[in-house]
């Protein structure tokens, strides 16, 4: 017996080896699908104005596809592993311990005894009782799974109503101000409106933004702006400026179709000829030239007829000509959100618009980390290649590549009006 033991545990210690370089390939592979999903999490707004869902799900399919497969070959191995593991351990040493311990009992002289009866009688109970209590055991063992189960479904069946009252434009604050509390305002904020979806009319023409008595709400339904009418043609540039919180973001939100339209008409070329630019870039997964590209792919970016040399050349224009020789070409593949700094990446965000040219762009204090005279060669390259701006800034030294000026006080009043010569600048 202790030999077939010494057999055994050499035969399943073999066998177990690849199991702790298999478990923490799996650690590994769940926290880069953790990763993609967590910076999806946290930059879930630039990408929406990006446009890079498309990009961003293929590379979230890739990396939940690599686990499954992993885990896949994974479970097979331990399906295996468990099957040798009960017959050579449990079942096969079972056998050959009761052969060997009922030697003493088929010798002749105990044949005829009556003990062999009752030992035999003894023996079935006591087996029936230890099946008994391992089926109880599954009983209670299943009875815990299924209520951890249960919790699982309530939190995918809320997710679900939540989704399903969002396709239905059925909005609910969930949190309110220190101050509604105090003041007793419980069941609405002091300014609300009823959202209405598809109450707007949102028309698609190019080479013009109209905003026609559009009232800008944000998805809780508080009012920023009750109506909202200007018009902005192709070059023509506009400065978006006021007090924070006062309706700026909500404005291009908007304008890209992020929030829903309560009301008015909203005259706009198509999605792809509109480029947002957050303060904060978002830098994708992947190569040097997935940056400047993003959302496209390689292919996408041949399809467009633009090549490699076209890339370097709005690099150039945006002074970072140097990243490409640092890191080694185009192919480089690194971390960029941590490896390039912030002006740097606000550059990244400026060339990736000169490889777009859309006939808008918005720029949200998309170049406060960036020197002045930079700033101003990459606002001089927009107004060459015929890209209309809409920027908000705090800068006095945008005022002058703006012909309008788009002020928002924060109480719902906006101005706007041409910027001349005697126009009051302000900012820093």
């Amino acid at each position: 017996m202790l030999l077939y033991l010494v057999f055994a545990g050499l035969l399943l210690t073999h066998m177990r080896r690849p199991v702790g370089r298999m478990t923490m390939q799996e650690q590994k592979l769940e926290g880069e699908f953790r990763y993609v999903n967590s910076r999806l999490i946290t930059n879930s707004e630039e990408i929406a104005f990006y446009q890079g869902n498309e990009r961003e799900k293929a590379t979230i399919d890739s990396t939940f596809q690599r686990l499954v497969d992993h885990l896949r070959d994974f479970l097979e191995y331990r399906f295996t592993l468990g099957i040798v593991d009960d017959i050579v351990a449990k079942y096969l040493a079972t056998v050959v311990g009761y052969l060997l311990i009922s030697r003493p009992f088929l010798g002749n002289k105990h044949l005829t005894l009556d003990q062999n009866m009752r030992l035999e009688e003894y023996y079935k109970s006591g087996r029936m009782l230890v099946k008994l209590a391992e089926a109880v055991g599954r009983v209670v063992l299943a009875g815990r799974e299924m209520s951890r189960l249960a919790g699982f479904t309530a939190r995918v069946s809320q997710l679900r109503r939540v989704l399903r009252d969002i396709k239905r434009g059925h909005y609910v604050r969930s949190m309110l101000s220190q101050e509604q509390l105090q003041n007793g305002a419980r069941d609405k904020p002091s300014k609300r409106m009823e959202l209405v979806p598809g109450a707007g009319r949102i028309v698609t023409q190019d080479n013009i933004i109209r905003f026609q008595r559009v009232p800008l709400v944000t998805p809780n339904g508080d009012i920023l702006v009750d109506e909202l009418s200007i018009e902005v043609k192709s070059g023509v540039n506009v400065l978006v400026c006021g007090p924070n919180g006062c309706g700026k973001s909500s404005l291009f939100r908007v304008l890209g179709e992020l929030w829903p339209l309560f009301g008015g008409t909203l005259v706009k070329p198509a999605k792809e000829k509109l480029f947002y630019i957050p303060q904060r870039p978002y830098m994708t997964l992947g190569t040097l030239r997935d940056q400047v590209i993003y959302p496209d792919t390689y292919i996408d970016m041949r399809r467009r007829g633009i090549t490699d040399s076209d890339l370097a050349r709005f690099l150039d224009v945006v002074q970072l000509g140097y990243v490409l020789d640092r890191e080694g070409g185009w192919d480089a593949i690194q971390d960029w959100m941590d490896l390039l700094s912030g002006g740097e990446k606000q550059r990244i965000a400026m060339a990736r618009l000169f490889y777009r040219q859309p006939q808008f762009a918005i720029l949200d204090e998309c170049t406060s980390a960036v020197s002045v005279d930079v700033e101003g060669s990459m606002y001089q390259y927009c107004r060459q290649v015929g890209i209309t701006l809409f920027t908000v800034s705090h800068r006095k030294s945008l005022w002058k590549y703006h012909d309008y000026s788009l002020y928002m006080d924060g109480r719902g009043k906006y101005e706007f009006k041409e910027i001349t010569p005697d126009t009051l600048e302000f900012g820093s």
